[in-house]
C-alpha cells in the first residue's frame, strides 16, 4: 500500500520555534517529524511514499534523501502550497497504482506504528474512505482546532458530519486516512473552486454516506501545529 504525505504547509503559527524551517523538520528525540513518521509507517509495510512538498521543497527532500530508507520515495512540488491541503492530495494521483487503495497522513502528526498499523489493517467495508478516529476527546490537546466529527449511532463507523465548528462531536479526526482510488475522482469534482480541502472531499463522501472512521482505541497520537503543543509533547517525552 502508498502513503501520500502532505508536506506543503509552512507552519506560520510555529515559527517562533521553526525559525521560518519547515515544521516537519522539527525534531523529537533526535529525528525529524517527517522521518518518524516514515519510519512508523515501514513498521507496517508500507514502503511506498508520495510527499508532497510545497514550503522549503528543497530542504524537506535534501533531509529525507539523507536518510538511509530502504523504501521508495516520489517528491511531488505543490505550487499552490498557499492554498488548501486538497491540492496537495490531488498531486498524488499520478504517482498512485490506479485502483489500488492508499492511505494519507498529514506531516505535523506525532502518531506511533501500532495507529498506523490499525489504519492499515482495517477493511474500507463498502466506503470510499475512512479516517483514524479517537473517541477519548477529553484526552485530544487543544481540542479547540481539532478536526471533529459525529457519528451515526447505529452504524459507529459511518460519519455524518466533519467540522472544527461542531459544539457536539463524538470524537477527532487524527490526521490518517484510508482511501479507495475512486477518492480523488471527489476530490477533482472541487478543483473548480481553486483552493479545496481533504475535508470537502470528505463531507461530500458524508452527504452520500460513505465516509467512515476507524476507532484508534488506546494510539497516541498529536498534532503539532503551535509552540505550545511543541512544548507538550516534549514534556510527555513520547517515543513512538
Amino acid at each position: 500500500m502508498q502513503l501520500i504525505i502532505i508536506a506543503a504547509g509552512e507552519g506560520s503559527r510555529l515559527r517562533t520555534i521553526t525559525g521560518g524551517e519547515n515544521k516537519t523538520l522539527l525534531k523529537l528525540n533526535g529525528k525529524t517529524i517527517i522521518e518518524q513518521i516514515i519510519e512508523n509507517a515501514s513498521a507496517v509495510n508500507i514502503k511506498d511514499f508520495v510527499i508532497i512538498t510545497g514550503y522549503q521543497h528543497e530542504a524537506i527532500e535534501a533531509s529525507i534523501k539523507s536518510l538511509n530508507l530502504n523504501i521508495g520515495i516520489k517528491f511531488v512540488y505543490n505550487p499552490d502550497w498557499k492554498k488548501a491541503n486538497g491540492i496537495s492530495v490531488l498531486l498524488g494521483k499520478p504517482h498512485i497504482i490506479e485502483g489500488e487503495p492508499f492511505m494519507i497522513s498529514m506531516s505535523d502528526h506525532i502518531y506511533g506504528a501500532d495507529l498506523f498499523a490499525t489504519v492499515y489493517n482495517a477493511s474500507l467495508d463498502g466506503f470510499e474512505a475512512m479516517v483514524g478516529l479517537d473517541f477519548k476527546i477529553d484526552q485530544v490537546y487543544d481540542i479547540d482546532d481539532a478536526m471533529k466529527v459525529t457519528i451515526d449511532k447505529n452504524n459507529l463507523k459511518q460519519l455524518t458530519a466533519m467540522s472544527k465548528e461542531l459544539s457536539n462531536f463524538d470524537a477527532i479526526d487524527c490526521g490518517i486516512f484510508k482511501c479507495n482510488f475512486g477518492f480523488f475522482n471527489v476530490l477533482e469534482q472541487f478543483k473548480i473552486n481553486e483552493s479545496f480541502s481533504l475535508a470537502d472531499g470528505c463531507n461530500y463522501l458524508i452527504s452520500i454516506g460513505t465516509m467512515g472512521g476507524i476507532d484508534i482505541k488506546d494510539s497516541f497520537w498529536m498534532d503539532i501545529d503551535t509552540p505550545e503543543s511543541f512544548r507538550e509533547i516534549n514534556n510527555i517525552n513520547f517515543v513512538p
